[in-house]
């Protein structure tokens, strides 16, 4: 929300309301503002760096005359089909474009962090004349892989429309511009009304500007990494552009909250008391919503994960519903009133139920291929339902405890 208004225009009442000061009347109660506060300082973001939202976007009846775009691809170009058949159709691909002979080559890449920070976009500019000119530009500390390329297509096209880069439209008039995102690609090809961001809505004015001149501008899709010698050069600038200064490259909206949002997910993840569901996850990876046709079992798999299973002796016994004349109820493990119905070895926690319960060796060596088990086997659902099942048709079998 504090990102949103401080990407609208200054005079804007909830850009207004977003830096205002308000003295907080209960302690306890925290606003938008002052949790959009810490969350940005968190990422290390001023709200000064977010970038304006779109004022004035392009009518939807912009001309998109001279531009032409493309993911079309050969089927030879799938990665199953290898890098020297890849590049082979690739090749054979651009070489069949309109005016490719006299053409001006241009090849963006973007780079980001893990997908995610420290983006940088750049570009190699091939004019027909033999002429060469490099591009880089930081593309923000969070930052997209589409989003680095969208900055590689912006800076490549800035280029261009300088007086002494771009070549002579009458005698050059074709422009190709290839790059591998064809997320990015696609942003593009929405049109120039469909641009939510800042960051396309100058794209397109930067094209229809060249277009405008006389050019024809041709955006084309090529595969990455099959060797193509235009594409690994431009990869070469993009990593040289993820390190230069992030400082002053403005940071999109969306961008921020899926950063908020990790960060929001991985510090509630280190939170977790250490106990049995994190000896199950390790990783910290929450499991998928477990997708039973039966929801009792559902249950079981819910509750054994959690260490709370309403079968087992110990958990009735700790909550004290399983009330013994020698203990009304404890949570020692070690109690008698705690032990397993089936085995009577120890108390029937779920580690022992799940990984150590002799009774269901058999049902372990058929759902994870060994009468121990492991903890990480304990991620499917349908292991851990299959070993409730059987503990719980082993206990239908006991006689009442003495």
């Amino acid at each position: 929300m504090l990102a949103r208004a401080s990407a609208l225009p200054a005079e804007d009442p909830l850009r207004e309301l977003a830096e205002a000061t308000v003295p907080c009347r209960l302690r306890n109660v925290t606003g938008w503002r002052d949790q959009g506060r810490r969350t940005l300082g968190t990422l290390g973001v001023a709200a000064s760096s977010v970038e304006p939202m779109v004022a004035v976007p392009l009518p939807p009846w912009t001309s998109r005359e001279g531009i032409s775009i493309s993911c079309a691809v050969p089927p030879e170009c799938v990665r199953s089909a290898g890098e020297h058949a890849r590049r082979a159709a690739a090749e054979a691909l651009l070489s069949d474009l309109p005016g490719a002979e006299r053409a001006t080559w241009v090849w963006s890449d973007g780079s980001a962090d893990g997908g995610t920070a420290r983006g940088g976009g750049g570009a190699l500019i091939a004019l027909p004349t033999g002429t060469e000119h490099t591009v880089r530009a930081p593309a923000g500390s969070l930052c997209s892989s589409t989003r680095a390329e969208l900055v590689a297509l912006r800076a490549a096209l800035e280029e261009l429309a300088k007086p002494d880069t771009s070549p002579d439209p009458d005698r050059y008039p074709t422009t190709i511009i290839c790059f591998d995102s064809r997320a990015a690609l696609q942003t593009v090809d929405a049109g120039p009304a469909a641009q939510a961001s800042q960051l396309g809505a100058d794209i397109w004015r930067l094209l229809l500007q060249l277009a405008s001149s006389g050019r024809r501008l041709h955006l084309q899709w090529v595969p990455a990494h099959c060797g193509l010698p235009g594409n690994e050069r431009a990869d070469a600038l993009a990593r040289e552009a993820a390190e230069l200064d992030q400082a002053g490259a403005p940071l999109d909206v969306r961008n921020i909250t899926r950063a908020a949002a990790r960060t929001a997910r991985r510090s509630w993840q280190e939170s977790w008391p250490d106990g049995w569901y994190r000896f199950i996850f390790t990783d910290q990876t929450l499991p998928a919503p477990v997708r039973l046709d039966s929801r009792e079992a559902a249950v079981d798999v819910h509750q054994l994960r959690a260490g709370h299973w309403s079968m087992s002796a110990q958990y009735l016994h700790r909550i004290g519903r399983r009330p013994t004349a020698a203990c009304p109820g404890c949570a020692d493990a070690g109690c008698p009133a705690a032990r397993c119905l089936v085995c009577e070895e120890e108390a029937d926690t779920p580690q022992h139920v799940l990984l150590r319960c002799p009774c269901l060796c058999g049902a372990r060596l058929l759902a994870m291929g060994n009468i121990h088990g492991r903890p990480t086997d304990l991620r499917r659902d349908d292991v851990v339902a299959a070993l409730a099942a059987g503990f719980r048709s082993f206990q239908s079998r006991t006689t009442t405890p003495r």
